[in-house]
């Protein structure tokens, strides 16, 4: 892409060995939040790039499957240590089990500086900050809102909740949009009540509160307007491996936010959208094998 991304995804490569419940095992999956989200806004918003470390030994085809279809390298910056890897178990009820084969002093090596972004990237519209460590998140969410006038969105990460809780509210309060999972919103506020959840979010600060719902889809309350309503999955999905459906969803809706701010409906049903392809196959193929006119097509022939 040339010119200023109008969107930012930063987050995480990884590889990803995948256990499904019948004991299928599917390793050596491309992921990483960065790179589902971003592949997922590009369908509806192809002024979207990523930052995110990579390792010293991520695959010459990962690197060169990313450069040709279209997106910049620049934010990839190399980090003398191994690519984040991870094990993903999942069982029947469809709860998963991740196992990180690195400390949690290489997964904060391995996200994303504020130094890491480019030049180019500095004057987006809007920065998607997807889960990693929270140090990094804060690093991040404190040098953006404090240089730019974009918009900052913030996707937590589950593991660091208990014990950090009000350093996370803390951050909470200095962002525009909040994205929580329906785990994150247990384990930081103790409830399964998802609009008093979005209510308790909107009064630290963020304006926007997207709660996402797994296969119940998701809740949106606007701060602002006070507005709530739910927007469910999307039908009938076939539904291979869920790793990064929420990512995908978080970039999705980012994008379609950013075209059309007054239609929240359409940008939650849009990142229903792309999860929906995301769990259609292993790892990031499906988003790398997925065309725009499919994502649309899929958005336009769905009314819920």
């Amino acid at each position: 892409m040339n010119g200023v991304p109008e969107l930012v995804c930063l987050g995480n490569f990884t590889i990803d060995d995948v256990v499904l419940p019948n004991g299928t095992e599917r390793p050596g999956c491309t992921g990483g939040d960065a790179l589902y989200a971003t592949l997922a806004a590009r369908s509806w918003l192809p002024a979207t790039e990523l930052v995110a470390p990579i390792g010293n030994d991520l695959p010459a085809h990962v690197i060169e499957r990313i450069g040709a279809c279209g997106l910049s390298v620049a934010g990839m910056a190399r980090r003398d240590l191994p690519t984040l890897h991870n094990r993903v178990a999942y069982e029947a009820n469809g709860d998963r089990t991740w196992t990180l084969y690195a400390s949690e002093e290489a997964f904060d090596v391995l996200s994303p500086l504020p130094a890491d972004i480019p030049v180019a990237f500095g004057n987006a519209r809007a920065f998607l900050i997807l889960a990693m460590t929270l140090p990094a998140q804060r690093r991040l969410v404190t040098t953006l809102k404090a240089s730019r006038s974009a918009i900052v969105a913030l996707d937590p990460q589950e593991d660091y909740i208990f014990g950090n809780e009000a350093d996370l509210r803390a951050m909470i309060g200095q962002v525009d949009i909040f994205l929580p999972s329906a785990e994150e919103v247990r384990r930081l506020l103790a409830t399964e009540d998802w609009s008093a959840a979005a209510r308790s979010f909107a009064a630290l600060g963020p304006r926007l509160i997207v709660i996402k719902l797994g296969t119940d889809g998701c809740l949106v309350y606007d701060a602002v307007n006070d507005v709530e309503f739910t927007v469910p999955a999307y039908p009938g999905a076939q539904v291979v491996d869920t790793t990064g459906a929420g990512d995908s969803f978080c970039g999705a809706f980012m994008a379609a936010y950013l075209q059309d701010p007054a239609d929240l409906r359409g940008a939650a049903r849009a990142g229903a959208v792309a999860a929906s392809f995301t769990v259609g196959g292993y790892g990031v193929d499906p988003l790398f094998e997925t065309t725009s006119l499919q994502m649309r097509e899929r958005l336009d022939g769905w009314h819920p």
